[in-house]
């Protein structure tokens, strides 16, 4: 595949993840970032294998053309990102975004010189300590849209060594995504254990389940989803020996602001909207907010 100019917002875990990847397969990459990449410096260990830290910017070039553009950024931050795009008036041909929440993808055309914003959606966790990073993948791993646009990132994408695969049912598989995040990142908070931790222990395991019904039924209004006992059965196999903590929980460890509202706050929303209950993610964004305060 012909190597690209490359340039990744937001770039913290998942972004530098991305971009280290591409670097090494000889892609002209650009990490934009703060805090998590000045930390990195210019070796990064991918699960213990050295690579090394693509060019870092800390402000982006006016008018600069670049093959292809990631942003990786938290959801709070994401609109900000798009600001300073905005204002650089770089161009790309293909814009796409890896994000937890149900972002909106077809708002954010009119900033990006009127090109479509392509989600990846990716089923595996993160963690950046300095300059060693872990990624504990699991069995669905990344997926994106099956477009044109979408097949061209995925190809990149796998080309540095991430099977991404194109999906027709993209919105159900975010909508999926959504439901894990719910289920999952604030209660590793809450509980202060990782993801395996959760589902070994029944009466965590039972939060998990009654969590997934809640959301399922207020997903199932705007999103045609898979089966609830199948979506249930995969969420329990894709996660339960993932040895690994929540962004959320990274979140409030390292004092930082955290994307619960863009999770369970959005079910609780969502249900008021469809007069629907939300109880459980209520008790969450309750439970969640006690320990960060």
């Amino acid at each position: 595949m012909k190597k690209g100019k490359i340039l990744i917002c937001g770039a913290g875990s998942v972004g530098i993840f991305l971009g280290a990847k591409l670097h090494s397969k000889k892609n002209d990459v650009h990490l934009f970032g703060r805090r998590k990449l000045r930390e990195a410096g210019n070796k990064i260990f991918i699960n213990n294998k050295k690579f090394e830290t693509p060019n870092q910017i800390y402000s982006l070039p006016k008018k600069e053309n670049y093959d292809f553009v990631f942003i990786t950024s938290k959801l709070y931050d994401f609109n900000r990102i798009i600001r300073i795009i905005k204002r650089s008036k770089l161009k790309s041909n293909l814009f796409a975004t890896i994000q937890n929440g149900l972002l909106n993808c077809s708002e954010y055309k009119k900033y990006l010189n009127n090109k479509n914003l392509i989600p990846i959606t990716v089923f595996g966790g993160f963690k950046l300590e300095k300059n060693k990073l872990t990624d504990s993948s699991t069995s669905i791993g990344w997926r994106i849209e099956n477009s044109r646009e979408g097949i061209k990132i995925g190809k990149l994408v796998a080309s540095a060594g991430i099977p991404c695969k194109p999906d027709k049912n993209i919105e159900s598989i975010r909508a999926e995504k959504m439901i894990v995040n719910c289920c999952l990142n604030a209660l590793s908070a809450i509980e202060n254990k990782p993801f395996k931790q959760l589902f070994s222990e029944k009466r965590i395991l039972n939060r998990i389940v009654l969590l997934f019904d809640e959301c399922y039924d207020i997903l199932g209004k705007e999103y045609s989803l898979d089966k609830k006992e199948k979506m249930k059965e995969r969420l329990i196999a894709a996660w339960r020996n993932v040895n690994h903590y929540s962004s959320t929980h990274q979140d409030i460890v390292s004092g930082r602001k955290s994307e619960i509202d863009f999770f369970n706050g959005q079910m609780i929303k969502m249900a008021k909207k469809y007069e629907l209950i939300a109880e459980e993610n209520k008790k969450i964004i309750k439970e969640f907010k006690e320990i960060a305060n």
